[in-house]
Formats: C-alpha cells, structure tokens, sequence
C-alpha cells in the first residue's frame, strides 16, 4: 500500500509538470486566439482533476491501514510532500489566471514604449541633433530605471524564497527530531511492558511453589499424628 502511495504521488507529481508545460504553451499564443482559450479551457479541468486527486492521495495517507505501517516521521514527511503539491497547483492556478505578474508585466510593457532609436515624431519635428541625443539618452536612463527596479523585485522574491525555504528546513528537522524520538519513547515502552510481564509470570509461579510446600508439610504433619 505504501508503495502504491508514493506512485500516485509521483504521477501527480508529472501531471502539475505537464500543467506548467502547456501553460508556458499557452503563453506563445494572443488571449484573443482560439488556441489560447482552447488551452485555457484543458487547463481549468486539468487543475480540477489533479486537485482532486491531491485530496484522495491525502486521503489515503489518513487512511488507518496505511498510517500503522508509517513511523511518525515519515507519516509527516509524507504530508510536507502533500503540501508542496498543493502549493505547486495553487501557483500553476494562479498563472492560469493571470495573477501574480500585474508588477512585472508592467514594467515589460514599460520597456516595450520605449524605443532605443532616435525616430523622428510629431514632438521631435525641429529638433536638433543634439537634442535628439539628448532626449535618446533620456529613454536609456529610463530603461536602466525601470530593468533596476525589476532587479529589485527579483532580489527580493529570491531573499523571501530563501527565508520560506530555510524555515521549512528547519521545521522539518523539527519534526523529524520528534518523530525519532517518539519512536525510541515507544520502543522503552514496548520492553518495560515485557519485563512486567515477566515479573508478573516469575511471581505468579513463586506463589505456586510456596503453597505446595505448605501443602506438603501439611501433609507430613498429618501422617505424622498417631491414630
């Protein structure tokens, strides 16, 4: 059982790759063309139909059959498993929808007003040589502002992705710490429990013993008194 539990996992694991892989597809398309709503579609079921089979293999890992063969720790490394698949699938939903890139695509379509050539308009008709540098340069400097501040954003989800990581690290040594040692505590329990038992036996056999002495030395007293 547990081995079945860990293929479903994996395959689950494939299906949100195959999501993230005909999202990235869907990206090379206009959202006016009929390919893009057509992968939009595929994708809403597809998000439907791996959610809810996140939800059965969490299910099964719940399942009292298959949490007695688990230690604790493995039971909950198991569910962390469960949770990054759920945080794969909320993001791949998000991108499904848009969300998350408002900040970026901003500064993308900021870049994309800019051109890096002097061309000649309707506000530069007159203009002199120089000041169409001039005005050329004010556009680079632009730019360098806007990629700045996109490397910014970047450096700053790279710091908070750090952080989340390491804490997750660290709560799972945590868990892992408890889990070893619940697993020992268990163990002590399981040999006190013998050795009480044993004792148990040893004195329910010497109590035995000592009333068929009395037993017999009864016996002898008795055989002993003249008739």
């Amino acid at each position: 059982m547990s081995e079945k539990w860990l293929k479903e996992y994996e395959n689950i694991e494939k299906s949100i790759q195959k999501l993230n892989q005909s999202l990235n597809e869907r990206g090379k398309y206009p959202k006016s063309s009929s390919n893009f709503v057509k992968l939009t579609t595929q994708l809403r079921t597809q998000i439907g139909k791996v959610e809810s089979s996140i939800n059965l293999l969490e299910k099964n890992l719940e399942d009292a059959n298959v949490s007695k063969n688990l230690t604790y720790s493995e039971k909950n490394r198991r569910a962390n498993m469960i949770n990054q698949l759920k945080t794969s699938l909320k993001q791949a939903d998000q991108n499904l929808k848009g969300e998350g890139s408002n900040q970026k695509d901003s500064l993308l379509i900021d870049f994309e007003a800019f051109d890096s050539r002097p061309t000649e308009t309707n506000e530069t008709i007159g203009y002199s040589s120089d000041q169409l540098t001039a005005q050329h340069d004010r556009i680079i400097l632009e730019q360098d502002r806007g990629l700045e501040t996109l490397s910014h954003v970047i450096q700053n989800q790279k710091r908070i992705a750090s952080t989340i990581g390491n804490e997750v690290d660290r709560q799972n040594e945590l868990i892992e710490s408890m889990g070893d040692k619940m697993d020992n505590l268990n163990e002590r329990l399981i040999k006190e429990t013998k050795s009480t038992r044993l004792i148990s036996r040893k004195s329910g056999t010497c109590g035995l013993w000592m009333l068929v002495v009395m037993l017999l030395i009864i016996i002898i007293i008795i055989a002993a008194i003249p008739i």
